[in-house]
């Protein structure tokens, strides 16, 4: 197991709880108005927790909440693998937390290293 870096945490945990909470929007369409006071009250990202999301549902609620974060250069094997614990998290209707992000990321087979990372080590090393 190796452990995630500080930055690779932090851009992970964004990432999820941005993921969870357009699912958490999403989701709150699904109930009559008698839920949505409770939902409304609720933090968006932890709006899942008051259902169960599983399969085709999981789908429509992950729509395209992934591009965002392709597209600024998050590693494609790291969001496999936040994808993996966001399903998770809907199916499980638990709530995020970092002890779990990190114990999920430290089973990652390699060590993830963000473009920007990359960037600042080989601009680091190259003025040596």
């Amino acid at each position: 197991m190796t452990q995630p870096t500080a930055a690779v945490v932090a851009v992970s945990e964004m990432v999820v709880v941005r993921a969870l909470e357009l699912a958490g929007n999403r989701l709150m369409s699904r109930n009559g108005r008698s839920d949505r006071g409770a939902l409304q009250r609720m933090l968006p990202w932890d709006r899942h927790s008051f259902f169960r999301v599983a399969g085709d549902e999981a789908d429509r609620a992950l729509a395209d909440v992934w591009e965002a974060p392709a597209s600024r250069g998050v590693p494609e094997e790291l969001l496999r693998v936040l994808d993996t614990y966001v399903r998770l998290l809907l199916a499980s209707g638990h709530s995020l937390h970092r002890s779990d992000l990190v114990q999920t990321l430290s089973g990652m087979p390699q060590q993830v290293v963000l473009p920007w990372e990359a960037d600042e080590a080989s601009a680091t090393s190259a003025t040596f």
